[in-house]
Formats: structure tokens, C-alpha cells, sequence
């Protein structure tokens, strides 16, 4: 056959030999890549595009539920003590050496011994001391030679001198002193005398 074909040859049987053979020779590459699939190459990636706008914000969700109550925290440090407050407010005291007065009254009431009724009078500081005072009584018309050491005052012009509480008395009926109960806050004196009879007065107090 190879000899038919050198007989034969010519440009023209050469140019369609090689155009027979490429046909077929590629036509089966093709096939073949087909049929097993084989990977093709791939272009090179290309460079990443620009961050998108972020979207628009969504609805709020529902509220959760609330959490368990946590322990009890430590208590903490105690604080330093705070300045002494104006005595001249509430929760102050007296100052040393200052004074408070007023007037006071004690009325005898229904016989509870025989001719004896109970009196009392019952005073109150408004501003409280720091200590009960000593309560001395100056009666009418003995003002500078009874207890002037410690009531210096008289029944118009009532004084005290410091950690001293004086009553001055404005009549005398005979009120029989019974006993007297000083307190920071004020004093009450207990008396008896005739029902029906009292005595009234003027009072000073100053702090000790």
C-alpha cells in the first residue's frame, strides 16, 4: 500500500493526507476531553471590588426577661464624722453660754389630800442642751438676795447662769414644792396648795 501511495503523491494527495490526519487526531482529543471531563484552565481572578454601602437598620427586637436579683452587695466603709450642725435648726443644740426663756404656769387642781390639790408646771427648752440644768426657784419680791448667784434675772428681766434653770415666781399662794424633773429637752415641777389657787411666772435656762 505504501508503495500505491509514493506513486501516487503529489502536493495536492500530500495537503489532503494532512488535512485527513489533523481531523481526525483532533477530533478524538476532543473526544476525549469530553468524555473524562478533564479540568480546562482557568483565567487568572481578578482584583476584589469596593465594601457595599451597609443596609438600612432593622425594627427593635422584643424586650427579654429580667434576670435573675443579684446578691446583696458588702456594706461599705463608714464615712467620717460631719461638722457639728447650726444649733439654730433642728438636731442642733444649745450652745454653751446661750439662753432660752418663757413663761410657765402651775394650777392646783381637785383636792387629793385634805385642802391639797396637785399642780404642775411643764416647760420646754425648744432647743434641747446637751445636759439636764439645775432648776432653782426665786420667789416673789426676792430677786437679787435669793440664789442670785445662780439667777442673776428678776420677773420682768428673767436670767440664768450657765447649766441653771430659773423660775421666777410672779405670786405666792403657797404652793408647796413637791419635786422637779430636769431633762435636756425641758423641766416639769411638781407642787401641791389649795384647789383652786396657782402660781405663774417667768423662766430663763442657759446652756452649760
Amino acid at each position: 500500500m505504501l508503495r500505491i501511495i509514493r506513486r501516487n503523491l503529489n502536493v495536492p494527495t500530500a495537503v489532503a493526507v494532512v488535512a485527513l490526519v489533523f481531523a481526525m487526531t483532533g477530533g478524538a482529543f476532543a473526544a476525549k476531553d469530553y468524555a473524562t471531563g478533564s479540568k480546562q484552565s482557568s483565567g487568572k481572578r481578578g482584583p476584589k471590588g469596593p465594601k457595599g454601602k451597609p443596609g438600612p437598620q432593622g425594627p427593635q427586637g422584643p424586650k427579654g426577661d429580667t434576670g435573675p436579683k443579684g446578691d446583696k452587695g458588702d456594706t461599705g466603709p463608714q464615712g467620717p464624722k460631719g461638722d457639728t450642725g447650726d444649733p439654730w435648726t433642728a438636731g442642733g443644740f444649745l450652745p454653751s453660754g446661750k439662753s432660752l426663756g418663757g413663761t410657765w404656769v402651775a394650777g392646783v387642781g381637785p383636792e387629793i389630800l385634805p385642802g391639797k390639790g396637785a399642780a404642775a408646771a411643764s416647760i420646754s427648752f425648744g432647743i434641747p442642751l446637751t445636759a439636764p440644768p439645775t432648776i432653782v426657784i426665786v420667789k416673789k419680791g426676792q430677786e437679787g438676795t435669793e440664789h442670785a448667784a445662780e439667777c442673776p434675772g428678776s420677773l420682768a428681766v428673767p436670767l440664768a447662769a450657765k447649766g441653771n434653770l430659773c423660775l421666777y415666781t410672779a405670786q405666792e399662794t403657797g404652793l408647796e414644792l413637791q419635786s422637779a424633773i430636769p431633762a435636756p429637752v425641758g423641766a416639769i415641777i411638781s407642787y401641791l396648795g389649795t384647789p383652786g389657787t396657782g402660781d405663774a411666772g417667768t423662766w430663763a435656762v442657759t446652756a452649760p
